[in-house]
């Protein structure tokens, strides 16, 4: 399995890439994140070392960020934890919460779509999100 998690230097995303490194049929496992007030790199520097892991900075919603990533890692599988989630925040930056929440996920989809037009078989793609924001 080839995964690109997104949102993996937080706490959540970061617990997700210790487990699934830990499965031995995760062949590559790319971490695409932001690092915007919640994310640390911290939070994954230990994964380094495990050549299947790579990190990535970027915006889940810019297309050749995703493009490049699919392109150069033909990812067979999604989670998507990247979020603006600060709910107290997003009355005074809905822009950035619309840009995340959703343009970046539909980025993350279109990309994994046409990676299944254009291979053949199915990419998977699994949303992790909150009812807050």
């Amino acid at each position: 399995m080839r995964l690109l998690v997104t949102g993996c230097c937080g706490f959540i995303g970061s617990a997700f890439l210790r487990r699934a490194l830990q499965d031995p049929s995760v062949e590559r496992l790319v971490n695409l994140d932001a690092l915007t007030y919640s994310g640390r790199r911290e939070n994954d520097q230990e994964l380094e070392a495990d050549e299947r892991y790579r990190f990535v900075e970027g915006d889940i919603a810019s297309a050749e960020v995703v493009g490049k990533i699919f392109a150069e890692e033909q990812p067979t599988a999604v989670v998507n934890f990247a979020a603006e989630s600060h709910v107290d925040r997003s009355p005074f930056a809905a822009r950035r919460f619309v840009k995340t929440n959703i343009e970046g996920t539909l980025c993350l989809l279109e990309a994994a779509r046409g990676a299944q037009e254009e291979r053949g078989g199915e990419v998977r793609f699994v949303n992790v999100s909150t009812d807050e924001g």
